[in-house]
């Protein structure tokens, strides 16, 4: 389990899947995402099956140390061992957490985790434009924007064009 001041990661469990399934179908957040929906919890719990196995995937659940409630969720896809790098995803579920930078303690936690325990040398993400709040909270945490990336995506009926943020070893 990794700590902070307000917060700790932990592997997600099969009871977290509910929220993450609220979370993927909130209009809110998932105009943000860079995957479809709507979700299905049955759907939900067969990729977790597949996901718990996977070791090009990490995903932790965020919770407050305060109270051990589920806010978001965090973690690695595309780990690539053999080139060194993995794609980084966040997002705070619990709308009612967003702006208190809750962002700022789990980032940082998760590189570590990368650079240090996964012996990484890049970590990158991907945010479609629209999503200029996150790239913020990315850059004050060291992400460097890298490239733009034209219609990279198919989600949402079109494709979408992305933004890729780096930061290495």
């Amino acid at each position: 389990m990794m700590h902070s001041k307000d917060i700790y990661l932990r592997p997600l469990e099969i009871d977290d899947l509910p929220s993450r399934v609220k979370w993927f179908n909130d209009p809110d957040i998932n105009r943000f995402l860079v995957s479809d929906y709507p979700v299905s919890l049955a759907k939900t719990k067969v990729w977790f099956s597949s996901a718990c196995t996977d070791p090009s995937k990490l995903n932790l659940s965020i919770c407050l140390v305060s109270t051990n409630q589920l806010i978001g969720m965090t973690g690695f896809l595309q780990i690539d061992q053999k080139n060194s790098k993995a794609q980084f995803y966040i997002t705070i579920g619990e709308k009612h957490f967003w702006g208190r930078r809750f962002a700022d303690q789990v980032i940082p936690l998760v590189l570590d985790h990368g650079f240090n325990y996964l012996r990484l040398n890049k970590i990158y993400l991907w945010t479609l434009t629209v999503n200029a709040r996150a790239r913020s909270v990315y850059e004050r945490n060291g992400f460097v924007e890298e490239c733009y990336l034209k219609q990279h995506l198919h989600c949402r009926g079109q494709f979408n064009d992305i933004i890729q943020h780096s930061i290495f070893r």
